[in-house]
């Protein structure tokens, strides 16, 4: 199936709540926009980018998947690549930060590089994730939080690091979300993000970030 489906009606490049499949904080939020102020440290919801809106109402499948986490602003232990070493849109950036509301955001395509489940945050403990990691996971080892939880197979990624990586599928070297456990091989892509109004708007960097389902 390709990634995200076509079809046609009003394209936003503004990301939008979705619903998640068991009760969540923000389900009664779903179709509308996700604002920068919503979230308290930590907390995260699902929602779509570039959704197809119809009439209003957004067309359900329609656009990319992606988990939206309001992180720390930790200087010490945050991370990202240089955005001049990054081929991003003009405005955007790898995350959404406001230094003077204490505000940092990331935002990940919520589609795992392993085989395409989708990843959570923080909604699903059983089973557990396991906590023998493959490189440095201080969401989980300094703040005792879970990383982005992949339950289908296990995969983790770490939304305080940001690192470059390449898709294998085409070579295209993006920035993800770093992987820190199980069978995935390579970092979660992230949307680079601005803010319109405390609205959160995606940009595209390049497409072949996205493709692999």
């Amino acid at each position: 199936m390709p990634l995200p489906l076509k079809i046609s009606g009003e394209v936003k490049e503004s990301i939008h709540y979705t619903k998640f499949p068991t009760p969540q904080w923000w389900d009664d939020r779903a179709g509308s926009p996700i604002k920068v102020t919503d979230f308290q440290e930590w907390q995260g919801a699902t929602g779509t980018w570039r959704g197809v809106f119809r009439d209003g109402k957004y067309v359900p499948g329609s656009g990319y998947p992606v988990l939206v986490i309001r992180v720390m602003r930790d200087e010490e232990t945050f991370s990202a690549p240089p955005r001049e070493e990054v081929d991003l849109p003009a405005g955007f950036d790898l995350y959404f930060d406001d230094a003077s509301r204490d505000i940092r955001i990331v935002v990940c395509l919520d589609r795992c590089v392993h085989l395409c489940c989708s990843p959570g945050w923080q909604v699903v403990k059983h089973p557990p994730p396991e906590y023998k990691f493959l490189a440095p996971a201080p969401t989980y080892e300094k703040y005792g939080l879970d990383p982005i939880y992949c339950v289908c197979h296990g995969s983790q990624y770490e939304p305080m690091v940001l690192v470059k990586d390449v898709n294998p599928g085409n070579g295209v070297v993006y920035v993800g979300a770093r992987h820190v456990h199980g069978p995935a091989t390579r970092a979660l892509p992230v949307i680079p993000v601005k803010a319109e109004k405390d609205v959160l708007v995606g940009g595209m960097p390049s497409s072949g970030w996205y493709e692999y389902c």
